[in-house]
C-alpha cells in the first residue's frame, strides 16, 4: 500500500467515524438507515448523468461532487410531477429517481461541451477533509433541536424562523393536498416555493408514524449539506488546479466571512458590558442590530437550516457555469441545459433563481455585444428561454406568488444605503480583502474564464440596492446576495492561497501571516454563532421572543390530543396577535393543524393576514354568542385559550364556558383550554 493510499484510507475512516457520530447524535439508527437509503436512491441518477457528460477520462470528481445535488434537484421535479398526478405513498420517493434515469442516455450527447476538472490524486483527501465542515457546523445545533428538558421540549429560537417554518411546510405537504393549502389562511393555496420540501413531506406522510419529524428533517439537512459542500469544492476545482487550495478556499469563506463578532466583543469591552452577553446577540446580524443596516449572513448559516436554498443556489450557479464554461461559442444545446438549471433554481429558491438568470443575461449579453453575433444571440435566447418559460409557468401553476399584492419592490432600498461602508466591512470584511486580492491575481493572469463572477457580482450589487421583497423589513435581498457573493468568493480565496504557495520563503511567510490575521479576525463571529445556535440553556428575552422556545408539558399534551382527536384538516385557532414572532407557527408546525388565520413571517404580502388576525383577536373579546358566530364565519372547529390569549383577553374562558351547547370545552389542563365549535342544526 502506497503512503498516498494509506493517508486516503485513514482519512476516509476518520471522516466516516465523525459523520457516524454526528448522525447518531441527530437521529435514531432506524431513521439514519431509512434516510441514507432514500438519499442514495434519490441522488444516484444525477451521479450517472454527470458521469456521462464528463466522460470516463475525467474520472469521478465531477460525478461524485456535482452529481448528487443535481440528481436531488431533478428527482424533486420528478417527484412533483408524480405528486401532482395523484401519486402518494413511499413508492413515489423511489419512482421519482427512476424517472430521472431516463435522462442518462441523452446525457451522453452533451459530452465535451464543457471543460470539467479531472480527478487528481489530492482530491480525495482534500474533499474528505472539507466535508468535515458539515459536522463542525451542524452537529451540536442539530443534536439539541427538540431536545427534552425538565420543563418540556426546547427549540433554540435563533433560527426558529427557518426551521419551524420548514417544519410547518413539510407537515402541510404530508397531508397530500395538491395544491398544498395555506395553514395560515383558510382555503388558500400555499403561496411559497414549497417544491424543495416535497421529499420530506412524502417521507413524513409515509413513515411519520415510525420516525419523528425532527429526525427526518435534520437527517435530510445533513445529507444536503454534504452535497452542497462537495458541489462548492467541485466549483472551485473547476478554476483552481490544486486540491488543497480549493478546499481551503471553501473552508475559509464558510468559517471566516465576517468581523461582526470581533466588533461586538470590542464594543462590549469598551462599554463595560460582560463579554458573555454576546449569548444574547444575533451575532451575524450586528450590522442590522447596531448599525440599522442590511444584514448579510455567512455560509455557516446556510448549512444550518436552509437546505432548499442550497440546492437552488447550486442549480443557479451550475446554470451560470454552463454558459460561461462551454467549449463551443455557438451552442444552443448548452444554453438549453443552462435554461433547465436556471429553471430548477427558480423553482427551488425563486429569488436566487432570478439573480442567477440575470447574471447569465449580463454575461452572455456582453459577449454578444462584443462579437455582434446576432444569430448566436437569437438562437441562444430561444434555447434558454424555453425551459425558463416552463419554470415560470410552473411557478404560476403552483401559485408561489400571492395574487393579493405585488411581492417584489423595485426601488432604492434605504436599509442597503444606511451606513453602507461600516456595515459592509463588518459583514464581509475578509471576503472584500481576499476577494479583491484574488480578482487582482485573476486579472494579472488574464483569467478570462472567471469573468462570469464579475457578472454575478454586478447582478448582486443591483439586487442589493434596488430589489426588495415586500414585508421582509427591507432585509431579504441581503441574505441572498451575501450567500451568492460568498459562494463566488471561494474561487478568489483559492486563487490567493495557490498564488502564495508559489512565492519564495520570506514573502510567502509574510503574506501567510497577513492572511492569517485577516481570517482570525473573523473567527469570533462563527464561533459565537455556532455556540449560540445550540445553546438551549439560554432562556433570556430576545427582541420579541425568548431565545429558547420551550414547549411546555401542557403544550405537548395539547398537540398530542389534537393529533389523536381531530381530523388532519381541522381548523384550530389561537389569537395570532399576542403570539406574533414568538409562537406564530405554534399550531401548523407542532400540532399539525391549520388555522383560519395566522401571522406567518414567511408569507407575503402580510396585509390580508393582519386584517384576518384583527378579526380573530376581536372574537376573543366578544360576548359569547358573537364569538361563536365569528368562529362559524371563519370556519373554525376548535378555539384555544392559552397563556397569551388569557393575558390579552381576560374573561375569555368564562364567556366561552357560558355556552356549553355551542362551544363545549373538550380539553383543559393546567394552562390551556380547548373549545369545540358545534355548528347549529
Amino acid at each position: 500500500m502506497t503512503p498516498t493510499n494509506g493517508v486516503t484510507r485513514f482519512t476516509s475512516v476518520a471522516v466516516a467515524v465523525v459523520f457516524g457520530a454526528t448522525l447518531l447524535a441527530v437521529a435514531s439508527p432506524g431513521a439514519l438507515v431509512f434516510s441514507l437509503i432514500v438519499q442514495l436512491i434519490f441522488i444516484a441518477p444525477g451521479v450517472f448523468i454527470v458521469r456521462r457528460i464528463a466522460g470516463t477520462a475525467a474520472g469521478w470528481l465531477a460525478p461524485l461532487t456535482v452529481g448528487p445535488i443535481a440528481g436531488h434537484a431533478l428527482a424533486t421535479v420528478a417527484l412533483t410531477l408524480l405528486w401532482s398526478a395523484g401519486g402518494r405513498g413511499l413508492w413515489v420517493v423511489f419512482a421519482a429517481p427512476a424517472m430521472v434515469t431516463l435522462l442518462i442516455p441523452a446525457a451522453g450527447h452533451l459530452q465535451g461541451r464543457w471543460r470539467l476538472p479531472a480527478l487528481l490524486a489530492g482530491d480525495r483527501v482534500a474533499l474528505l477533509l472539507l466535508l468535515l465542515l458539515v459536522p463542525l457546523v451542524v452537529a451540536l445545533p442539530f443534536a439539541h433541536v427538540g431536545e427534552p428538558v425538565p420543563d418540556g421540549q426546547a427549540y433554540r429560537a435563533y433560527f426558529t424562523a427557518d426551521y419551524v417554518w420548514r417544519r410547518a411546510v413539510v407537515v402541510e405537504l404530508a397531508k397530500g393536498d395538491f395544491l398544498p393549502l395555506n395553514p395560515y389562511y383558510f382555503a388558500d393555496p400555499l403561496h411559497y416555493y414549497w417544491m424543495p420540501h416535497l421529499l420530506s413531506g412524502a417521507e413524513y406522510r409515509a413513515v411519520g408514524h415510525i420516525f419523528d419529524i425532527d429526525r427526518l428533517l435534520l437527517m435530510e439537512s445533513v445529507f444536503v449539506d454534504v452535497f452542497f459542500v462537495a458541489f462548492l469544492y467541485a466549483f472551485v476545482r473547476t478554476f483552481v488546479a490544486r486540491p488543497w487550495a480549493a478546499a481551503a478556499g471553501v473552508a475559509t469563506v464558510t468559517l471566516c466571512s465576517s468581523y461582526e463578532g470581533a466588533y461586538a466583543l470590542w464594543s462590549y469591552y469598551r462599554d463595560g458590558i460582560p463579554l458573555s452577553a454576546v449569548r444574547y446577540l444575533n451575532i451575524d446580524a450586528v450590522s442590522r442590530w447596531m448599525f440599522d443596516s442590511m444584514p448579510i449572513d455567512g455560509l455557516q448559516r446556510l448549512l444550518l437550516y436552509q437546505p432548499h436554498h442550497q440546492v437552488g443556489y447550486a442549480m443557479g450557479l451550475l446554470g451560470l457555469i454552463a454558459v460561461a464554461r462551454r467549449t463551443r461559442r455557438y451552442d444552443p444545446a448548452a444554453l438549453a441545459v443552462a435554461g433547465v438549471l436556471l429553471g430548477l433554481s427558480t423553482l427551488l429558491s425563486s429569488f436566487a433563481g432570478m439573480m442567477f438568470t440575470a447574471a447569465v443575461a449580463v454575461f452572455e449579453g456582453v459577449s454578444v455585444i462584443k462579437s455582434l453575433d446576432w444569430r448566436r444571440a437569437a438562437a441562444h435566447a430561444v434555447a434558454g428561454a424555453i425551459p425558463l418559460a416552463a419554470a415560470a409557468g410552473a411557478v404560476l401553476l403552483f401559485q408561489y406568488l400571492d395574487p393579493a399584492g405585488n411581492v417584489l419592490l423595485v426601488r432604492l432600498n434605504p436599509m442597503a444605503t444606511h451606513r453602507f461602508v461600516w456595515a459592509t466591512v463588518l459583514s464581509m470584511g475578509p471576503v472584500l480583502i481576499l476577494g479583491v486580492a484574488g480578482a487582482v491575481i485573476a486579472t494579472r493572469r488574464r483569467r478570462g474564464d472567471l469573468l462570469f463572477l464579475g457578472a454575478l457580482t454586478i447582478t448582486s450589487i443591483v439586487f442589493y440596492f434596488f430589489i426588495d421583497v415586500k414585508d421582509h423589513q427591507d432585509v431579504y435581498a441581503g441574505w441572498r446576495v451575501g450567500h451568492l457573493l460568498f459562494m463566488g468568493s471561494t474561487v478568489m480565496f483559492a486563487l490567493c492561497f495557490e498564488w502564495m504557495s508559489q512565492l519564495d520563503g520570506s514573502r510567502r511567510l509574510a503574506l501567510l501571516a497577513l492572511v492569517t490575521i485577516v481570517l482570525l479576525g473573523a473567527v469570533p463571529t462563527t464561533a459565537i454563532d455556532l455556540y449560540n445556535t445550540q445553546d438551549i440553556t439560554n432562556r433570556g428575552d430576545g427582541p420579541s421572543f425568548k431565545w429558547t422556545m420551550v414547549l411546555t408539558p401542557e403544550d405537548l399534551q395539547l398537540f398530542a390530543w389534537l393529533k389523536q382527536n381531530t381530523a388532519p384538516d381541522a381548523i384550530v385557532q389561537v389569537d395570532p396577535k399576542p403570539r406574533a414572532t414568538a409562537t406564530w407557527a405554534y399550531l401548523p408546525a407542532f400540532a399539525e393543524r391549520r388555522m383560519a388565520v395566522g401571522l406567518p413571517i414567511g408569507l407575503v404580502p402580510l396585509e390580508k393576514y393582519e386584517r384576518g388576525s384583527d378579526r380573530i383577536s376581536a372574537m376573543y373579546d366578544a360576548d359569547a354568542r358573537a364569538a361563536y358566530d365569528a368562529a362559524i364565519r371563519n370556519h373554525i372547529d376548535y378555539i384555544i385559550v392559552g397563556p397569551p390569549e388569557r393575558q390579552w383577553h381576560p374573561g375569555a374562558e368564562e364567556r366561552f364556558d357560558s355556552i356549553p351547547a355551542l362551544m363545549p370545552m373538550v380539553l383543559r389542563n393546567a394552562t390551556i383550554s380547548v373549545y369545540k365549535v358545534v355548528p347549529e342544526i
